[in-house]
């Protein structure tokens, strides 16, 4: 079984995953991590416990917020065996796509690419995209 596991510093992870079950109502298959919201939080701690309730057919993509940050640090140490794929960047695109591949047969690796990559097409500077489109269109006008 995959489990795909939103880990943030502060409270993005819990605002995100709200915003997902707006979108695509209540799942089930979001797990939340909101890291340094209580005093003494210990990341190693955290990640050491969600890598242990793993059982052995178990994998794990958790969803950071940035690369090189404590919380993906934390868990990248449990990469080693395979069973957890850390995925840093984390935006809402990415997030839908990876609820809605979760089941899919493909594996994990595959899964994480593809929702990378169509998560990267969202990210669009709108301005130019507008301007673009009216130069092109006053050059049908001609």
């Amino acid at each position: 079984m995959r489990r795909l596991l939103a880990a943030t510093h502060g409270r993005f992870a819990e605002g995100i995953g709200e915003t997902l079950g707006l979108i695509l109502g209540a799942s089930q298959s979001l797990e939340i991590l909101n890291a340094y919201t209580i005093p003494d939080f210990d990341m190693a701690k955290a990640a050491k416990e969600y890598v242990s309730s793993l059982g052995e057919e178990d994998e794990l993509i958790v969803a950071a917020d940035v690369f090189g940050g404590s919380v993906a640090n934390a868990f990248t140490e449990y990469t080693a065996d395979g069973r957890v794929h850390v995925v840093t960047g984390l935006n809402l695109p990415l997030l839908i796509l990876l609820v809605s591949m979760l089941d899919s047969d493909g594996s994990t690796e595959e899964i994480i690419d593809n929702a990378i990559e169509e998560a990267k097409e969202g990210i669009v500077y709108v301005n130019r995209v507008i301007k673009e489109t009216m130069q092109e269109e006053e050059e049908d006008d001609f």
